[in-house]
């Protein structure tokens, strides 16, 4: 659970990234020339991810630490993002690595806490 919330909150975050005017943003993930051409359907999106998000966290956290939480979910994958993002380090392969990463920690922990 804690796997898809943090792949919503890097999916928002980058979509907010790649609609602003003064960052140039390379085509290393293929959607980001959409999200320039469709700029407010991108807005919706990102605004209705945001919301899921934090809907998420805080029914599977409760109030207090799943906004605390996507506090520090955005703050540290939006720092990641605007540091790797002009380096060109955002593509598939990073983030399907990173994620089956999470993915295997979070199933480890799962099963050890049985």
């Amino acid at each position: 659970m804690i796997s898809l919330l943090l792949i919503i909150i890097f999916t928002t975050f980058y979509i907010f990234y790649t609609t602003t005017e003064r960052v140039k943003v390379s085509n290393s993930l293929g959607i980001e020339k959409n999200i320039k051409t469709h700029k407010k359907q991108a807005k919706v999106i990102g605004t209705l991810l945001f919301l899921s998000s934090f809907i998420l966290a805080i029914y599977k956290l409760g109030l207090a630490l799943g906004v605390l939480f996507n506090i520090i979910g955005y703050m540290t994958l939006g720092g990641l993002i605007v540091l790797l993002a002009p380096l060109q380090l955002i593509n598939y392969k990073n983030i399907g690595i990173v994620t089956v990463f999470f993915i295997l920690i979070e199933m480890f922990q799962q099963i050890s806490s049985l």
